[in-house]
């Protein structure tokens, strides 16, 4: 199949639960030119789809959405749980956010018009994909272009443009790729740049602005028996606001590098990953937005790196009679350092040590078998990981005196370092019922570790990595892991015309990590008198969730069809009556699409519902039901040339999406504490040329 430019088709789809276990249960959105059944889930594209944080795509794939801090600073959400709960790898590479807020979201380093794919693993994650994979798994990859079949060296790529009128907002990507069937050499660059978001009425959304480049460098080799992939690239993201945040991004700028390995020896196929990343980082709370008091002006420079590695081995092995498959043992690895320092360029005397050296290393080992036991596919899983972390001493100078510096001294004092030792479980088993029908289950058991933010904020700061409730934090060195026990059940049904893929899960955690009430009184004046409100502490709790979530579609003729998507998830803590904060609302999406030679359009209602579960400990505010209006057309002018344009909030509707921050930035039509608002209509086109 040849891969197209990011102008290419995007499809998200449940792959049937007859692909091997390391590729079912995937919800995937993945970059291709073949032509879809007539029942394929969802097609989008990226022209139809103008996005800048590619973690807006989530939003399509059924109990998946984002919350949004800022136009690149989306934090992926799965079924309730986001953040750190979720794993999230780019290629084969666990993630970096070197922001102690998680300005440089994941999924933020895999620009829409460079992606290849975004598979978002549907249920329960097998063990052998991630370590800590609590709140699911999603994948990004990077369009390299692909190996030909001829000896020849075969030059192709493609660039792609794109103007949002709501920002004035542009796009640009260009790839370009050598290869023939042994060699491959690619190059890929994007820029995203746009002003402030314009919501109904035509107010502005200030320090909404952004500025990101994205450049990659990959060479590949294979033969008969042996692939290899290596691949540097860099980010550097400039003057972009997160007004959902107390500070907006100055830089970010960060390095990559990394090295895929497969090799065969006779049925036994050993695969091997090696990455390494490291991030420069600065905010401050002045420049992009009005200018505090003198005293109050804040930067914040953080860097951290962390080395990543995976080595695994796959071979057939049989259960016995009527059973046949494949067993995976494996290793991985990913080590992490975090440092933040806070200053005030008025003050040179000013200076916070906010995370000194904070490690954490993530050690694991697994072994997973996949494979047919009669009439059930089963994949079925064990995984050990031990997270060691540790700091080094902190310290606070010029700043409220006697009180930093007696909890800087409490921290110091105290036992920084401890190991966790979590032990997975993953079982996935599907089942043909009839000719259109397949039944689905699974069942597990995940851990997660604390971040080095719940376990290693001394100074009660809305360091948090990215909850943006307005509140200040500090860690917990007597934290528990979270453990998740879940089951999920669902059906694949395809009648020719119809189709559906409802799932319905129950999860219940212990240990789940959330903010209390501090109990220092210590943290309680220094944040008084920083904030104005006591701290919360990050602390274990008890809490599940539970939900449904559906793909949908039907045929209407050779050239209409209706697809859907629907998603609920109720969140609650079950040590009290209070709701689990940031949940996403009922939501529905339902487009009519129509197709017929070079050309597809698309009408498309978004309905999300009102959300009044909401967390009364986090303040949380309710927020009403609302619907927009999208239209979307792309027409293939040549074999290679493009061209898509659209409409997004037709009707120019002004709501708030529950899943937003609330606003931080008084430079802006949106009081400040006021949820922020969602964007207003988006005119919108695109051209691609491939060669």
């Amino acid at each position: 199949m040849k891969t197209t430019s990011a102008l290419a088709s995007l499809l998200i789809t449940a792959l049937a639960s007859t692909a091997y276990a390391d590729h079912s249960h995937i919800e995937e959105i993945s970059v291709t030119s073949q032509r879809l059944s007539p029942t394929a889930p969802m097609i989008i594209s990226p022209a139809e789809e103008p996005v800048i944080d590619t973690a807006a795509l989530l939003k399509r794939v059924p109990g998946a959405n984002i919350n949004s801090n800022g136009i690149l600073s989306g934090i992926a959400q799965y079924r309730g749980l986001y953040g750190d709960r979720v794993s999230v790898h780019i290629d084969h590479s666990p993630s970096l956010t070197g922001g102690p807020n998680a300005m440089d979201t994941p999924l933020s380093y895999t620009p829409p018009m460079l992606l290849k794919s975004l598979e978002v693993h549907r249920g329960i994650v097998p063990v052998s994909i991630a370590q800590e994979s609590i709140g699911g798994h999603i994948t990004a990859k990077l369009d390299r272009g692909e190996f030909t079949d001829q000896d020849e060296l075969t030059l192709s790529g493609g660039v792609s443009n794109r103007f949002n009128s709501n920002s004035g907002g542009f796009s640009n990507a260009v790839k370009s790729v050598l290869s023939n069937k042994n060699h491959k050499l690619s190059l890929l660059a994007s820029h995203d740049e746009g002003d402030d978001t314009r919501i109904g009425d035509d107010d502005k959304l200030g320090g909404t602005q952004y500025r990101r480049s994205r450049y990659d460098l990959s060479y590949g080799w294979q033969n008969d028996t042996t692939g290899l992939d290596l691949y540097v690239g860099k980010l550097d993201t400039r003057d972009t606001g997160t007004p959902a945040l107390p500070m907006d991004i100055k830089y970010i700028d960060s390095d990559m590098a990394g090295a895929d390995l497969s090799k065969t020896f006779g049925d036994v196929v050993v695969s091997g990953h090696l990455s390494y990343n490291h991030v420069s980082h600065a905010m401050d709370n002045f420049s992009q937005r009005p200018e505090p008091i003198p005293m109050q002006f804040r930067r914040n420079k953080a860097t951290a790196h962390n080395t990543a590695w995976s080595l695994d081995a796959k071979w057939p092995l049989s259960l016995g009679e009527g059973s046949n498959g494949f067993l995976s043992v494996g290793t991985d690895g990913n080590l992490t350092v975090h440092n933040a320092t806070i200053t005030n360029p008025n003050n040179t005397m000013f200076t916070v040590n906010n995370f000194e050296d904070a490690e954490r290393d993530a050690l694991g080992i697994f072994t997973e078998w996949e494979g047919i036991v009669g009439t059930w596919q089963v994949q079925s899983g064990i995984r050990y990981t031990r997270v060691s972390m540790d700091s080094d001493p902190v310290s606070a100078t010029g700043m409220m005196g006697m009180n930093a510096n007696l909890l800087a001294k409490t921290f110091n004092s105290d036992d920084l370092d401890k190991d966790y030792h979590n032990i997975d479980l993953a079982f996935n088993a599907s089942r043909v019922l009839s000719s259109s029908t397949i039944f689905n289950v699974g069942l597990g058991r995940k851990n997660r570790a604390p971040s080095y933010q719940e376990r290693y904020l001394w100074l009660p700061l809305p360091a948090s990595g990215g909850l943006a409730d307005g509140r200040s934090y500090i860690g917990n060195l007597d934290l528990d892991s979270e453990t998740a026990y879940e089951i999920t059940t669902g059906l694949e049904w395809d009648s020719g015309r119809a189709w559906a893929t409802p799932q319905i899960f129950y999860r219940h955690i212990d240990d789940y990590i959330q903010g209390v009430p501090a109990t220092s009184m210590l943290a309680n004046m220094v944040s008084t008198m920083m904030s104005g409100k006591m701290a919360l502490m990050f602390d274990n709790i008890d809490a599940k969730m539970y939900g449904l979530d559906m793909g949908y579609g039907y045929v209407l003729s050779g050239s209409f069809s209706l697809v859907g998507s629907l998603s609920y998830v109720r969140g609650r803590r079950d040590d009290s009556s209070d709701n689990l904060y940031r949940i996403a609302p009922l939501n529905n999406q339902l487009a009519l699409q129509y197709e017929k030679n070079e050309l597809r359009l698309k009408i498309e209602s978004v309905l999300y519902a009102k959300q009044n579960k909401v967390s009364e400990f986090n303040q949380e505010e309710e927020t009403s039901g609302y619907g927009t209006i999208n239209l979307t057309g792309n027409y293939q002018l040549t074999p290679k040339l493009s061209i898509s344009g659209g409409l997004e909030n037709l009707l120019d509707h002004r709501y708030e999406n529950h899943l937003a921050g609330y606003n931080r930035n008084s430079d802006s039509d949106i009081a400040v504490g006021d949820r922020l608002a969602g964007s207003g209509r988006n005119i919108f086109v695109a051209l691609a040329l491939n060669w």
